[in-house]
Formats: structure tokens, C-alpha cells, sequence
């Protein structure tokens, strides 16, 4: 699993077509791979004729290839280390269920001494929020933390609240919520900057640095590779704080990375950063450092997202402004004058606008050497897009929300809902799009991203026509916001994201052909593997 290395020796790969640039319209039956680049892409008899006499041959003619995806928004370290230390409860349909699966795996899986589990959906419950109370009775001596599926909620025990140092008397910190009873007693539901109360126990291991926490780590993270290449991805774009990035380092100077990494730091690192001198773009081209990570509000499933128009039956409520207005604007200004691109979380439609007006006013300051992004842009007004586009903030979306987001905007946003997932709308406006998973809220898996951006239904197929239909994607267009679109995130030319001649020498190699696929059948595409640096990782 190599990081740096790659092969001298010429490749010349077979396969049934090949789309050099994610185009239906154009393919090829073959692509010679050099020194870990692209040297060319076209017919195999050209090609046999200019490739090295000694050059080796992969012979793939029952696949189709494509340039190599990228997943553009993830958390890769954690979740690699949840994929390893964490219970699962993303599939329970009621709090019974995901009580049972909490009780079943608590007794194989912990992170130190705590039970740690992620996934939970109260919006499918159909209920309220859960509480302590709830989790006391499967667990009532050993701390719990159970993560929300968009990990801006969490669910704590009562040990694990006592543990936390939280009582009636923690004062609820600005851009946060702790849900108490009418006594003001916490309920055990943390939401936003509240859940930074907790101490995240995947942290605390990965802080460590002793040989037992690093065999720990490496093994979670060989095994997330090997995931990673079974889905066709090549690299990916996260988001992790100052422990996880000491260990991809060290992963990259072992060797042992794996696959391409664009790594944006949280804003709370940025002072630091900032200090030492690093900015946006430094690294090589399997590690490098993205932008300063921002929240401008919560999400839309824990109805803090910051919206222009209140929430039903909630008086004046339009969610949480976690950082807007003035002080977006100063760490705006601050990250740029650092050189230092920003990635801006923002769901809400009036968050997303905060956002355009925070960069559009450091537009005549030295721009970093990656451009800005807004992070989900899930509700945006049709003006706003087009001043996205002008101002070239890219929008790093996650198609695979969709399918399961539809009625919870259909709840809460009934106002703001046509103005939900604007794919279509982004791109007319000239937008770059970025596709990716948000893993570990969703796993990295390009046939749910095809499903949401091109069907835009649920996992039933409802709406029949898709919801909002005049919204989708073509299949081309989410395969290039995974490959093209990657690459203008990481400061390369779009070309990279191609099989250009010079292009890294990254593939995606796929069992089906997503293009000649009806779009009902894109959630259970098959893909065989991936080529990296030239070196392939298939099944």
C-alpha cells in the first residue's frame, strides 16, 4: 500500500471502454500508463505501437474505465476508526432497535471504556429525541455516546453525561443546545458546539502515540483502504483535527497512505497553522493541506440549520447561527490574508448567504491557491447560485443525503424545499460542483451519489419522477464533480481529474457502465476497483 512509490514500468491497460474525460460521447479501448501518468488514451492498436516493447499489460476487457474518483467531503481518519471501534445503528428503524444493536455490540466493541456508537435517526423514528433515561436501561454503569447520523446531535447516558461534567448548572455555549427537561435537568441531547462538551473518545485515541494505539489505528486504517479501493475511489477530501493529520503524515512517510488525501483543518487549528506558516496547497500529491473548515449553522435532520423563514409550529425559531455575520466575515478575511482557502459549512438557505457575503467581501485580497467552498449548500436561493457562481465558491454537495432528506424537508423547510439540493441550479449559475459522502454520515459508495444526483428519490423510488426532477444531474455530470471537479478543489487544472496526457495515472475501473445503465439500476452499480499511481487495487 504505497503512498509515494509508484511503478517506472509502462502500463498498457485493456478494457471494454474507456471515457477519458466522463463522457458518454467519447471512449476509447485503451489507456498507457507511465511512471505513474497518463501518457495516453485510444485505440489499442495506436497505442501497442507506441507503448514500450517491455511494457506489461492489464487486460480488462470485460470493464469499463473512467478517470478515478474522488470522494470530496469525508472525515476519513474517524471513520476509519469508527468503521473498526464503533456500533452501527444507521439501520434502526425505532429507538428499540437501536437500543438492541447498542446492548449487542457493547459487548465486543469499546473505544477505551467507553461505548461509542453512531447513526442515530430520531426523523425515522418518527419520535422525539431519545434521552438518557433511554440508554440507562441497557447501560447504566459504562459511559455511552451515540452519535447522530449528521453528527450534529448526541445522545448521552446518564454516565456519560456525569462523566462530561454536565449538570443543571453547565451553561449552554454560544451556537449550541443542551435539551433539558422542564426541571432544566439535561435530557442526555447535545446539539452543535454543545457536543464539544464531551470528550470525543476517538480522539483520545488518537492522540496517543504509544505502539498499542498506533497498531490500533493502522490496522483500522489498512482495512478503510481496502474498502476505499473496493469502491473505485482513489482520494478523497476530509475534514480532521491536528491528531489525525499527525497520523496521516506518518502513514505518508511510511509509506503506507494508500490513497490521495486533500486535508482541511478545523478552524480551531487555523491560529496555529497560520503561526507555522502553512497554508493551503502545501504537500505533495498524496497529502495535502485544503482549506480552514468552518461551521456557519447545523444541519437540517437536527433542525438547526440557519434559515431565512422560521420552522413549522416554532414560533420565531429559524435555527443556529453558529458562526454569520461580522465574525464570519473576520475569520473570512483572516484566512485569506493567511493564504488559506475556507470551507464553510452552511445548509440553511440564509447560512449559505452569510457565506457569499462573507468571501465576496475579501474579493480584492490576494485569493489562496485553492478556491473557497461551501460545504453541503443545501437550501440555496436561485440569486445566490448565480453569485456563487461569479464569485467561482465551489459547492462541495452530497447527492447520497437526498434519498433520505426528502421528508424531513418536506417537514420542515415546506417553504424552502424547492430551493433543497439545487444541483441543477448550481451548474447553470456556473458553479463547480464537488460530489461527495460526508462518510461517516454516509458510506462512500458512487452508486448512492448516482442515485441522489440522477433520480433524486428515495431508497423506494418515490416521487415516481423524482423529487424536484428539474434538479437533477446527468450521470456524466456527478461522475465529473467526483473526478473534475476534484481536482479544481485541490488547484489542479480539470484536466487532472481526466486521462489527459500528464494526468496522474488514477483510474476507476467498473464492472457495469453507469452510462448505458437505466438510472433506476444506478444504486447497485458494480465497480471492480481502482488504479493509483498506476499501481492497481482490484478484486
Amino acid at each position: 500500500m504505497s503512498s509515494r512509490r509508484h511503478t517506472r514500468r509502462q502500463t498498457l491497460v485493456l478494457a471494454r471502454r474507456v471515457y477519458p474525460t466522463c463522457s458518454p460521447r467519447r471512449y476509447e479501448t485503451a489507456a498507457l500508463l507511465d511512471g505513474g501518468r497518463v501518457l495516453a488514451a485510444g485505440d489499442v492498436r495506436k497505442l501497442r505501437r507506441i507503448a514500450a516493447r517491455k511494457a506489461d499489460t492489464l487486460d480488462l476487457r470485460d470493464c469499463v474505465v473512467t478517470p478515478g474518483l474522488h470522494d470530496c467531503h469525508t472525515h476519513i481518519f474517524y471513520w476509519a476508526l469508527q468503521r473498526a471501534l464503533v456500533i452501527d445503528v444507521s439501520a434502526a428503524t425505532s429507538l428499540a432497535a437501536a437500543l438492541r444493536k447498542i446492548a449487542a455490540g457493547a459487548a465486543t466493541k469499546r473505544v477505551g471504556d467507553w461505548v461509542v456508537a453512531q447513526g442515530f435517526n430520531h426523523n425515522r423514528w418518527n419520535t422525539p429525541f431519545p434521552s438518557a433515561t433511554d440508554l440507562d436501561t441497557i447501560c447504566p454503569h459504562v459511559p455511552v455516546l451515540v452519535n447522530s447520523r449528521d453528527w450534529h446531535t448526541a445522545w448521552l447516558n446518564t454516565a456519560a453525561l456525569r462523566r462530561a461534567g454536565i449538570t443543571r448548572a453547565t451553561r449552554t455555549p454560544a451556537g449550541g443546545r443542551i435539551l433539558r427537561d422542564k426541571s432544566g435537568t439535561p435530557t442526555g441531547i447535545l446539539q452543535e458546539t454543545a457536543v464539544e462538551l464531551v470528550n470525543n473518545p476517538l480522539r483520545e485515541l488518537a492522540v496517543r502515540d504509544d505502539a498499542a494505539a498506533r497498531e490500533t489505528i493502522d490496522r483500522a486504517w489498512r482495512s478503510a483502504c481496502r474498502h476505499i479501493w473496493r469502491k473505485g475511489y482513489v482520494g478523497v477530501h476530509s475534514v480532521d483535527d491536528a491528531p489525525a493529520l499527525r497520523h496521516l503524515q506518518r502513514l505518508v512517510n511510511e509509506g503506507s497512505l494508500g490513497i490521495r488525501v486533500l486535508h482541511a483543518i478545523p478552524v480551531r487549528n487555523f491560529a496555529h497553522a497560520a503561526e507555522l506558516g502553512l497554508r493551503s496547497g502545501i504537500g505533495d500529491d498524496f497529502l495535502r493541506l485544503g482549506g480552514v473548515k468552518i461551521f456557519a449553522d447545523g444541519s437540517l435532520g437536527a433542525q438547526t440549520a440557519y434559515m431565512n423563514k422560521p420552522y413549522p409550529d416554532t414560533g420565531n425559531y429559524c435555527g443556529v447561527p453558529v458562526c454569520v455575520g461580522a465574525e464570519l466575515t473576520d475569520a473570512v478575511r483572516r484566512a485569506v490574508d493567511a493564504g488559506w482557502a475556507v470551507w464553510i459549512h452552511a445548509i440553511g438557505d440564509r447560512a449559505v448567504e452569510e457565506v457569499v457575503r462573507a468571501v465576496a467581501a475579501t474579493h480584492r485580497m490576494v485569493p489562496p491557491a485553492l478556491p473557497h467552498r461551501i460545504e453541503h449548500a443545501q437550501c440555496v436561493r436561485p440569486s445566490v447560485a448565480r453569485r456563487m457562481g461569479r464569485l467561482g465558491i465551489v459547492a462541495s454537495v452530497q447527492p447520497c443525503h437526498l434519498p433520505g432528506d426528502i421528508r424531513t424537508a418536506d417537514r420542515h423547510w415546506p417553504r424552502a424545499r424547492r430551493d433543497a439540493y439545487p444541483f441543477r441550479r448550481l451548474v447553470d449559475a456556473g458553479v463547480v460542483l464537488a460530489c461527495g459522502s460526508d462518510a461517516p454520515i454516509e458510506p462512500i459508495d458512487i452508486g448512492m451519489s448516482l442515485h441522489g444526483a440522477v433520480c433524486r428519490a428515495d431508497e423506494n423510488g418515490e416521487p415516481t419522477n423524482g423529487w424536484f426532477p428539474e434538479q437533477r444531474l446527468t450521470v456524466s455530470e456527478t461522475l465529473r464533480a467526483h473526478t473534475m471537479g476534484a481536482a479544481i478543489c485541490a488547484g489542479r487544472p480539470a484536466a487532472t481529474g481526466t486521462l489527459a496526457l500528464g494526468s496522474p495515472a488514477d483510474l476507476t475501473v467498473w464492472e457495469d457502465d453507469p452510462f448505458r445503465m437505466r438510472p433506476e439500476e444506478l444504486r447497485d452499480v458494480r465497480v471492480r476497483g481502482c488504479i493509483i499511481a498506476g499501481e492497481p487495487h482490484l478484486r
